[in-house]
């Protein structure tokens, strides 16, 4: 009887608890009528809820007690609507015209843009799909305010220098951290094979195609959540996932070709022989003679093909998402014999195995083949040698052969048998299990990997000058980094409170292996195996390591979607110091929403918010032995193999200190149609790690030490503009765009000793990262009269540079360019120098501007940089005049030859006596720039069309890259880097390859 009394019991009491609840059932859809597929339905206050069907239709048991639902989906505005006596409730969701309520990725976790307390800006991956070429490095040029990314040089696959908020160290590295799906990508340069100033791109390898969103962390109070890694901002790349519907099916296919952006016009065969007069009285002096007239660009560079396709399937139901993307890109560059190919593949899965439990796995492989040539800060590179070379020397030789002269290789022989070919296999990949240990509280484990696997082969054959009877080259690099964490996420609602915190710990290893080996005097160079060769020149290997220790913790409170609060912490625990391992991150940010408050009730302001934030991070990108004494072999004595010390340890070292302040507003006012957001940061960089000179009787020069300071100061401003907006298929029109100011500074150097870097670059307290130093020239000499009464110029004459007497030498203070230096001497020589130009940009920004009508979209971005400065070292080499190497027409044509002459360049002298091409203002332009970077026009065929064919959806476009260039710089390209990823030497170009103007059409197919 007992029993039978517990069992009615029990029964009753679940027949309650189903009476207690009541069915919802509705269709979710957007303003045309059509279904949502995948909006999110939840009961207010708790995570119970269901996701909309195929057709946006939905049911959910809602409990007795509620009395309101949540309607959320990515690209419309959140509702919550009170429930009624009925048990239907369509819901239309209006377009979120600003995306306040769109999910923004901030490091471990993910808030509503509404509510974000410091600096974050975002790009979709459909802002990224907009630019021709095969790699996602230049997604972020111009399109995030305070993000300076400007390329290198025109190799395909070259690296990019990325800033964010200026530049904040001398010797460590100035890249953002990057993050693909919570893994830290391998970055850094592996290469042990130099081709010249260029170096590889880690982002390269990566496939925009798969990006569904990008955010960067600016400020220290959103980026200290990554510790001693953060102090360079962080970018967050997350990739695409599926969601619950039918399967989709898209194609993409694109072609297009390139050609260089500008070249500059060298001197005719004919102008080359009456330099050789002019400057050796010898219309003969090249060995060969006039023996033709050869347009060396015209032989060198090319018209060069680009091609991207891309397949992607993405679907799934209640349980079980998943998306699935290949893709191949191949972009052959400008120059002959250098190329760019990607395979790649990737697969994302979610799993809710359970009503508590889900799995997830992003898993990414990339395969690339990188084929280069020597160039870029490279005498003997391709666009050097083509520049240098004059056209009085043919292609060939009579026997066929390739011609050559001065002892270097030709043109074309330097692209076409040189033989370099990079190799890269990498894949990044996370697994996560997340499990609800109560209602709000869930627990996850992660481990992610990122795997590069990357092989260097070079082959020089006996035809090359610079080829000893032949060389080949191997260089291996195996990289694995490893990364375990875990965290507790809690998430609550309470009254018109919301609480979110998370703590969390994680282990991150990185095994790095390298070898390389050369050999010389092969044979034949029908043999490319490093045993046929006789002579081993170079043979070496190394295994290193690393760890990092970590435990963080985020929490973030709202009281009445008003008051927000943002504090994190983080403590890193790092194996490459020694006596201070660890370090301590903290960060924390408040904002209000003041349009919120009654006041400015009425006011017409749609949103107003303003943000502080404050937060200190680190730098830890100093290699893994930096802080230890090293020994090295290859120190024979008495023909006995012996060791040495090679480097003098320092167990104090310690990783560089970023601490920021930031303030900013966000906005948004008339409907909405205007928004954007104000940002003034303060960033200051302490603990530099720099080379302090020490005694050479230590047996060492210099020991590393934390004693550098580095300040950047700057206003952002992001604005979205929608000055015409009609739903549907009327015309619409949307701007938007970003303009940064960043005033960098040294502030403290070892007893203030100035760094002379690069060409023409020092590094000294009270000026910018990159300043140039020179001499100042003052016009030129017209006869011997001004060069008499002028200060003593050893070797001046009528036709040369006069240059200012500025200084007799450095004051008190021993450093010269300083206020204290002594007054001028009467005598022209190194005192004489002085600041003279910078290679950082005071300005950078960019412009989207949208017009789209029915099907037809016409898009459009431009980008700029203005207050920076360029060295074109190049004027000192193709436009001396003074040595065997070509010129440029319009340096030979607008030399001084006479009194009178109102020229910009000297005269023609053999081995220049003046020393014209000495560093100086003469070599310093005007590198800011406006260039048109992408365009597209594009039509997608309307939906009574489509069902005719069976596609879901179809567009065709024709696009552009680097289209139109506003610019004074007078080379090829004012976007140049020639030291590559170099924090010290921006803006210096020498004979850099340029990149390109691309035109392509594709196609772009839904099903």
């Amino acid at each position: 009887m007992k029993r039978l009394s517990l069992v009615l019991m029990l029964v009753f009491t679940g027949i309650g608890a189903l009476l207690a609840q009541r069915t919802i059932t509705g269709q979710v859809s957007d303003e045309n009528g059509e279904g949502l597929i995948g909006a999110t339905v939840l009961v207010k206050g708790t995570t119970v809820g269901t996701v909309t069907d195929i057709d946006g239709n939905y049911t959910v048991q809602v409990p007795a007690d509620a009395n309101t639902l949540v309607f959320s989906y990515t690209g419309f505005v959140s509702q919550e609507i009170e429930l009624g006596a009925a048990n239907t409730l369509d819901v239309t969701m209006t377009t979120d015209v600003i995306g306040l309520e769109d999910v923004v990725v901030v490091g471990y976790s993910t808030q509503r843009k509404k509510d974000i307390t410091g600096s974050v800006s975002s790009v979709s991956g459909d802002d990224i799909g907009t630019e021709a070429g095969v790699g996602l490095q230049t997604a972020l040029r111009g399109r995030a305010a305070g993000v300076q990314v400007f390329q290198a040089s025109g190799t395909p696959g070259a690296a990019i220098n990325v800033r964010v908020r200026g530049s904040t160290s001398i010797n460590a590295s100035n890249q953002p951290l990057f993050v693909i799906d919570g893994v830290p990508l391998i970055q850094g340069n592996f290469q042990q094979v130099g081709v010249g100033g260029q170096t590889l791109n880690a982002l390269a390898d990566l496939n925009p195609n798969d990006i569904e969103s990008i955010e960067v962390l600016k400020d220290a109070s959103t980026a200290a959540i990554y510790g001693n890694r953060a102090a360079n901002g962080v970018v967050l790349i997350t990739t695409k996932k599926g969601s619950a519907g039918r399967t989709k099916l898209n194609f993409d296919a694109s072609y297009g070709t390139s050609e260089p952006i500008r070249l500059v016009e060298l001197m005719s065969a004919e102008q080359y022989m009456e330099q050789m007069n002019v400057l050796f009285g010898d219309p003969n002096a090249l060995a060969g003679g006039m023996g033709g007239n050869t347009d060396w660009y015209g032989e060198v560079f090319r018209n060069a093909p680009v091609q991207n396709y891309n397949l992607s399937a993405s679907g799934g139901d209640a349980k079980t998402r998943f998306y699935a993307g290949l893709t191949y890109g191949d972009e052959q560059g400008i120059v002959k014999n250098t190329r760019f190919q990607r395979y790649s593949g990737r697969l994302n899965l979610d799993h809710v195995a359970s009503d508590k439990l889900t799995l997830g796995v992003t898993m990414g492989y990339n395969y690339s083949k990188n084929r280069r040539v020597r160039n870029d800060n490279n005498i003997f590179g391709a666009v050097s040698v083509a520049t240098l070379w004059p056209a009085t020397v043919p292609v060939y030789n009579d026997n066929g052969s390739f011609a050559s002269a001065f002892g270097w290789d030709n043109p074309l022989a330097t692209v076409t048998l040189y033989d370099n070919l990079v190799t890269t296999n990498r894949l990044t990949s996370t697994f996560f299990a997340r499990y609800e240990l109560l209602e709000g509280l869930t627990f996850q484990a992660k481990v992610g990997v990122d795997a590069l696997d990357m092989r260097e082969d070079v082959h020089q054959p006996s035809a090359l000058q610079s080829s000893n009877n032949g060389t080949v080259q191997l260089g291996q690099t195996r990289d694995n980094r490893w990364l375990t964490e875990f965290t507790l996420n809690f998430n609550k609602y309470f009254g018109k409170s919301s609480l979110t915190a998370l703590v969390g710990a994680g282990y991150q290893e990185d095994q790095v292996r390298q070898d390389f080996s050369q050999v010389d005097d092969f044979p034949t160079d029908d043999f490319r195996g490093l045993t046929a060769g006789a002579t081993p020149t170079s043979i070496t290997g190394s295994f290193t390591g690393d760890r990092l220790d970590s435990y963080f913790a985020n929490v973030n409170y709202a009281f009445d979607d008003k008051y927000i609060l943002t504090a994190t912490f983080r403590a890193d625990g790092s194996t490459r110091f020694i006596n201070d391992k660890w370090g301590y991150f903290p960060g924390a940010s408040v904002a209000w929403r003041l349009s919120s408050e009654p006041f400015l009730s009425g006011s017409g302001i749609d949103d107003l918010k303003l943000r502080v934030g404050w937060g200190i991070t680190g730098n830890n990108s100093v290699g893994n032995f930096a802080a230890r004494q090293l020994i090295g072999g290859g120190n024979n004595y008495a023909d006995l193999p012996g060791i040495a010390p090679t480097q003098l340890g320092n167990p104090d070292l310690s990783w560089e200190t970023t601490s920021q302040l930031n303030i900013g507003l966000d906005f948004a006012i008339l409907k909405s149609r205007l928004s954007g957001s104000i940002d003034v940061y303060d960033k200051n960089t302490t603990d530099l790690l720099l080379n302090r000179p020490i005694p050479t009787t230590s047996g060492f020069t210099s020991v590393t030490e934390n004693i550098g300071e580095v300040s950047n100061k700057g206003v952002e401003l992001s604005l979205t503009i929608l000055p015409v907006v009609n739903p549907g298929n009327g015309f619409n029109w949307e701007l938007t765009g970003n303009v940064s100011f960043n005033k960098n500074e040294i502030v403290k150097l070892y007893q203030g000793t100035p760094i002379d870097v690069g060409f023409a670059t020092r590094l000294a307290e009270g000026h910018p990262i990159g300043a140039f130093f020179g001499h100042v020239t003052d016009g030129i000499f017209q006869n011997q009269a001004e060069v008499e009464a002028h200060a003593t110029q050893p070797g001046a004459a009528p036709g040369d540079f006069r240059y200012l007497d500025i200084s007799g030498g450095p004051g008190p203070d021993g450093i010269l360019g300083t206020a204290d230096d002594l007054p001028p001497d009467g005598v022209i020589n190194d005192n004489d120098r002085t600041f003279i130009g910078q290679g950082l940009p005071d300005w950078v920004g960019g412009l989207t501007n949208i017009f789209s009508f029915k099907g037809l979209e016409l898009n459009t971005f431009f980008q700029f940089t203005l207050g920076n400065d360029i060295y074109n070292n190049n004027l000192e080499f193709s436009e001396g005049m003074h040595s065997v190497f070509n010129t440029t027409k319009r340096a030979w044509e607008g030399r001084w030859q006479q009194e009178g002459d109102d020229e910009d360049f000297p005269r023609a002298v053999a081995n220049d006596p003046n020393n014209n091409r000495r560093n100086s203002t003469r070599n310093v332009e005007n590198g800011s720039f406006l260039r048109l970077k992408t365009a597209s026009l594009s039509y997608t065929f309307p939906k009574s069309f489509l069902d005719g064919v069976n596609m879901q959806s179809l567009r065709v476009y024709v696009s552009g890259t680097n289209l139109i260039t506003v610019t004074d710089y007078s080379w090829f390209d004012p976007e140049v880097s020639t030291f590559g990823e170099s924090n010290t030497a921006p803006g210096t170009d020498f004979l850099t390859m340029p990149q390109g103007r691309t035109i392509s059409f594709g196609i772009n197919v839904g099903f």
